[in-house]
Order: structure tokens, then sequence, then C-alpha cells
């Protein structure tokens, strides 16, 4: 009776080695932090100890990303979760502005000429993941979009219901 779609998944960005030394000097500074309280005034030590993990922690927190794609009847949605609080929508791409979705590899290359692409997003688990293709939209006249995402194959599914030929390589 009613056809209605909606696909939603979640996407975690994998650690990069930018990740792992932000985190390094996170730590090595409120070590440093700490033993300079520690050597200027001894008693507040237990305060910017406290302190300093605080914010550690949240700093670490704030490095862990998530992506998640909401495919609602043609409508394309895509939200950056940082620290598994703060939300951001990325991009919200009706089925009217996609020009071409394909896999993310050589052979679909060609697709990508002709467009003059002004915003480019990488919204996938990391460069090197597998699975992952690209989206060109245009969400103003003459202006293209390319997004790269990891869409699972029921998302892939329901995007081939509204999208038909602008699919390739499915």
């Amino acid at each position: 009776m009613f056809d209605d779609t909606f696909v939603e998944e979640l996407i975690v960005r994998r650690t990069t080695p930018l990740n792992v030394l932000i985190r390094v000097l996170l730590v090595l500074f409120g070590l440093l932090f700490t033993m300079f309280g520690f050597l200027i005034i001894p008693y507040v030590f237990p305060l910017c100890l406290a302190i300093v993990c605080v914010l550690i922690w949240f700093l670490f927190r704030a490095q862990y990303v998530e992506y998640e794609y909401a495919f609602t009847n043609g409508d394309l949605d895509i939200d950056r979760i940082s620290g598994k609080r703060h939300r951001k929508r990325i991009a919200s791409i009706p089925e009217s502005q996609i020009r071409v979705m394909a896999p993310y590899e050589a052979a679909y290359e060609s697709e990508v000429t002709g467009y003059q692409v002004s915003r480019k997003y990488d919204a996938s688990a990391s460069s090197r993941a597998a699975g992952r293709w690209f989206l060109i939209y245009e969400p103003y006249e003459n202006d293209y979009g390319f997004l790269v995402f990891q869409p699972s194959a029921k998302l892939r599914t329901a995007m081939k219901k509204y999208l038909k030929d602008r699919l390739k390589g499915e």
C-alpha cells in the first residue's frame, strides 16, 4: 500500500596517524602543564591534574567521528557526528540534484569528466576503505559537489529505485 523508502547507516571514521599524533601531543602537553603546576604551586597539583585529565578526555572523545547516511524517499542526508554528541549536517541532497553515482574506482573515472567540482567531501571510514562510492550532485546551477561515501548494498538498492540510469556499476 505504502511505498516509502527509508535506509539509515552509521559509518565510523578510522583513526588516522594524525589523530594518534594529536593524542600523543595532548598527553605530553598535559604532563608538562601538570609538572609546571607542581613546580610553581605544589598544593594546586591535584587540581591541575584533574583539570588536565578532564580536558584530555574531552579532546580524545572529540576526535571520534561517525557519519550517518539517511536515505528517505529519494533524499540523501549525510551528518557528521563528533564525539557521539555533536551532529552537523554535511549534505542534504534531493534525488533531482544527483547527476551520477558510481564506485570510486579508476574504471569509472570517465563519469567525472565534464563536471567542474567546487566542493569535495569524504564521508567514508578512510581513504583506503573498501566499498567506497562517489556521487556528483548539483546544489546550484553549474555548481557541482563531489561526495565520497560507503553505501551498503541495502542503501544502493534503495537509491537505484530513484536514480535508475544515473547509478553506474550496479
